[in-house]
């Protein structure tokens, strides 16, 4: 099940990476509204996860603490919850003035997936 999530957050941050330039910032936003939530099923149509689009005030503090800690001057832009087999993972896109950090939060665990710098 960790393998579905990883592949879904996969796909979600090479899309949120295409995207983050300059002038796509726009174009960005509405694409992300679009698709903001997605259901996967097997083939039998048996419900494997869910992902939505959630604000600031929808994360657990835990996941608010770990961010507070590891990236202090970094702002929220985007999250993307993802629930499999009762398990919420976060995937956040931040900001600060140098660049993007795209971070998995699972429980306390916090992972740097992408880390993309302004021109």
């Amino acid at each position: 099940m960790k393998t579905i999530i990883a592949l879904i957050a996969t796909v979600i941050i090479s899309l949120n990476a295409s995207a983050v330039t300059p002038g796509a910032d726009m174009m960005f936003k509405t694409s992300l509204r679009l698709a903001a939530e997605k259901s996967w099923y097997d083939a039998e149509g048996n419900l494997l996860a869910t992902s939505r689009m959630i604000n600031e005030a929808a994360l657990p503090f835990n996941v608010i603490k770990s961010l507070m800690k590891k990236c202090p001057d970094y702002q929220i832009r985007f999250i993307r919850e993802f629930e499999a087999e009762g398990i919420n993972t976060y995937v956040i896109t931040l900001e600060n003035e140098k660049g993007y950090k795209v971070v998995r939060c699972l429980d306390k665990t916090l992972t740097v997936l992408q880390q993309l710098e302004k021109c």
